[in-house]
């Protein structure tokens, strides 16, 4: 091999080796450049998840009474209608409120309200008739779908709310009714909870 020739392959090594350095370097720079800009939109996400949480209302359903008479009993008929607290307590306001009986078969719509603010609430009485009832039918899902992976029961009954916050997302608090444990006739306040819902339910 000649000096010349030598000094090729000496120089085709070097080349090598500086080309790896340099895709190396390529490499996990833009491996940090792309940890960085996950990283940035991780917060992001956090940070916009953070104020939406922020602005969401959180509404309680309370019976107005500690029990309700659901069955006849020798005292009398049993009542068609029943009145419910719903308290906001979150930090932002609902609007578009729509409170029903919801059942897995029928839903019987009650009253409307446009808007609860923060740490207001809102007396409203709940129908036990069969009148202004709609068949789940008219609907594809029905009322709040959502609620029938949840609850598998209709008796004794459910109460729901249906509400948007001012990001327009909607939701929906519920509250399962229990039979009283000494008089079945009569019921209390069971499990309560809040979920995600669509806007067309």
């Amino acid at each position: 091999m000649t000096t010349g020739e030598l000094t090729q392959v000496i120089l085709m090594a070097l080349l090598v080796v500086v080309t790896s350095i340099y895709a190396w370097r390529t490499f996990a720079i833009s491996s940090a450049t792309r940890k960085q800009a996950d990283a940035s939109v991780k917060m992001v996400e956090e940070m916009r998840e953070q104020r939406l949480s922020e602005a969401r209302p959180y509404l309680l359903i309370r019976l107005a009474d500690e029990f309700v008479q659901w069955d006849n009993t020798e005292q009398g008929k049993r009542p068609t209608k029943f009145q419910v607290t719903i308290r906001n307590v979150g930090k932002g306001p609902a609007k578009n409120l729509w409170a029903a009986m919801w059942g897995t078969m029928k839903v019987y719509f009650g009253d409307r309200k446009g808007y609860l603010a923060p740490d207001e609430e809102w007396k409203t009485d709940i129908s036990r008739l069969n009148t202004g009832g709609v068949e789940m039918g008219i609907y594809k899902k029905g009322w709040l779908p959502e609620l029938t992976e949840i609850i598998k029961q209709d008796d004794p009954g459910t109460v729901a709310v249906k509400y948007q916050d001012i990001h327009e997302h909607a939701w929906a608090t519920y509250l399962i009714l229990e039979r009283h444990v000494d008089v079945e006739a009569y019921v209390i306040e069971g499990e309560q909870s809040i979920v995600e819902v669509n806007q067309s339910d």
